[in-house]
């Protein structure tokens, strides 16, 4: 008795792996020619079911250009991507987003203060109205002006706009033009020659 006890984990291997080899699939040695009948007939007439092609989002984006202040103190054109369509409101909104470190140690910097959002900018007759949450021009008084100017030239490169006027939280303001003479007209790049880019 004590005998077949310890026989039986060795009979119970040997019948797992008779088991097993009864159950694998046979192994061909090659191809094998298949008889027609015994194809279904929607794979014999050659139709097969219809497959729909489907493709996921591309999530396609616009090249746009923003402005920042180089070295040289000048206005420097930087692209960004925005989704489809273009407005003036999603060009400016990575304009306040401010530079990117890489832009930042390669030189470019913002007068426009990060805590500022733009409300709107709805074009009205080529004008875009850019209305922001607050004030957003910040530092010395030349400085302000360029953040005014990032703005123009950013809402003028956008296709249709011609000049912009600025209100914060709905009401209408006046802005510095280039020499710092505030101004209730719209203004275009000619308002800020001064800091064109090179």
């Amino acid at each position: 008795m004590r005998r077949m006890r310890s026989l039986w984990p060795l009979m119970t291997l040997v019948t797992m792996l008779l088991l097993a080899g009864a159950c694998s699939a046979p192994v061909d040695s090659g191809p094998q020619a298949i008889r027609a009948a015994s194809i279904p007939e929607d794979l014999r007439s050659g139709s097969t079911s219809p497959t729909t092609a489907t493709t996921a989002p591309t999530g396609e984006s616009e090249e746009v250009t923003i402005y920042f202040i180089g070295s040289d103190l000048r206005l420097s054109p930087v692209k960004r991507l925005v989704t489809p369509p273009v407005t003036v409101e999603k060009v400016l909104q990575k304009l306040f987003a401010g530079p990117t470190t890489a832009e930042q140690v390669s030189g470019l910097r913002t007068a426009i203060s990060y805590d500022t959002r733009v409300l709107s900018a709805p074009i009205e007759a080529r004008i875009a109205l850019v209305d922001v949450s607050k004030s957003f021009a910040f530092g010395p008084v030349d400085d302000r002006i360029r953040a005014y100017a990032q703005v123009v030239f950013t809402a003028v490169d956008v296709s249709g706009v011609t000049g912009v006027l600025f209100s914060v939280n709905g009401h209408r303001q006046e802005a510095p033009d280039g020499d710092g003479s505030n101004q209730s007209a719209p203004l275009g790049r000619g308002s800020y020659t001064v800091y064109t880019p090179r």
